[in-house]
């Protein structure tokens, strides 16, 4: 049997892009174009999988869909939009998580960087959000999970609630303008840069193949991302 397209995206990092659901709700969900496990050929079995899908319960199903690329919306669809909460834990493959950088906005929807650890390729204002520890002595990132007294968030006080004036995208960075209180937020998302802590020698990409637009998506909230 064919393996269904739902099943293999192949957009950037991410292969499937589900949803667990009331069965109640499910025939509303359908009119976005999402589909039941069953109607992607899920083998059967695999709509248990928790680890990647989370647990089912009996008024419950697994549904599949294709997350939309923020080049492919109109621009007028996504400025104005506000922020909600951000986050560098987004992506799942099953025993932990990808470390997507995503900004929860307005329209119930995560814009998203879905690159592993993207939150080390992700510049606000010159300053890098996420990095390894042993950088910390020359560069502090925006945000740390490290435990202890190398646990923080300098950021999300100052961006959540903040409006999308304007992005754009070149072949290896997509920029986004935000505003809040008449303070800009400029936000770079990078394929690699100079500015980014590195070891001697040239810092990994964030990504091997395409260009940034192919890795920036729109994910429904209650949504995940299977790499």
């Amino acid at each position: 049997m064919k393996k269904h397209d739902f099943l293999d995206l192949k957009i950037g990092a991410v292969e499937q892009y589900s949803m667990v659901v009331n069965k109640s709700d499910l025939e509303e969900w359908k009119k976005s174009g999402w589909l039941e496990f069953q109607e992607i050929n899920l083998p059967e079995g695999d709509e248990e999988a928790f680890l990647l899908y989370g647990d089912i319960d009996e008024n419950e199903t697994l549904i599949f869909n294709r997350p939309t690329l923020l080049k492919n919306c109109k621009k007028k669809e996504t400025i104005g939009l506000v922020v909600l909460e951000l986050t560098t834990h987004l992506g799942n493959y099953g025993m932990g998580g990808a470390g997507f950088f995503g900004l929860l906005l307005s329209n119930k929807h995560y814009l998203t960087f879905a690159a592993w650890s993207a939150g080390e390729y992700v510049i606000i204002n010159d300053r890098v959000v996420e990095c390894n520890s042993k950088f910390y002595k020359k560069t502090k990132p925006w945000i740390s999970n490290f435990g202890e007294d190398q646990t923080w968030d300098d950021l999300s006080d100052k961006v959540v609630g903040s409006t999308i004036k304007d992005y754009s995208f070149t072949k290896e960075s997509c920029n986004i303008l935000l505003l809040k209180n008449s303070k800009e937020f400029k936000i770079e998302l990078v394929k690699n840069d100079k500015r980014l802590p590195r070891k001697v020698g040239r810092k990994k990409n964030a990504f091997k193949k395409g260009q940034i637009s192919d890795y920036i998506l729109f994910q429904h909230e209650e949504a995940t991302l299977i790499v």
